[in-house]
């Protein structure tokens, strides 16, 4: 009888660490809120969103989705330089520098321009 009363104090202290650690945010710190850079990809002729479009942000990676948006989360508080690639487009001009605060997706005032680049692109 003795050891199961130790073997339900050690489940009972698991059961409140774990608790703990789960409200406090897995560990992260607390947080919880995502630091990132987030926008949308246009083409230049019409507007149209671009999707499938890679943008990246201090080695942190998105594709853009059917409506052309996308969001990079992940990224470290400071100044970064915005990279698109794509096999079909090709930004009209470099994208900008980006300023990331902590704890903030920062939202990219402009879309980013493409225009086609080789072979026809992919249908809108």
């Amino acid at each position: 009888m003795h050891n199961n009363k130790q073997w339900t104090v050690m489940v009972v202290i698991a059961v409140i660490a774990l608790t703990g650690w789960l409200i406090a945010g897995c560990g992260g710190g607390g947080g919880g809120s995502a630091t990132g850079v987030s926008g949308s990809i246009r083409l230049l002729d019409n507007g149209e969103p671009l999707e499938g479009v890679t943008v990246t942000v201090d080695g942190q990676q998105s594709v853009s989705d059917d409506g052309g948006n996308f969001a990079v989360t992940g990224v470290p508080a400071g100044t970064w330089d915005v990279v698109v690639t794509s096999a079909f487009w090709v930004p009209v001009v470099d994208p900008p520098e980006v300023v990331v605060v902590q704890d903030q997706v920062t939202a990219l005032g402009l879309p980013i321009l493409m225009s086609s680049f080789g072979p026809p692109g992919p249908p809108p």
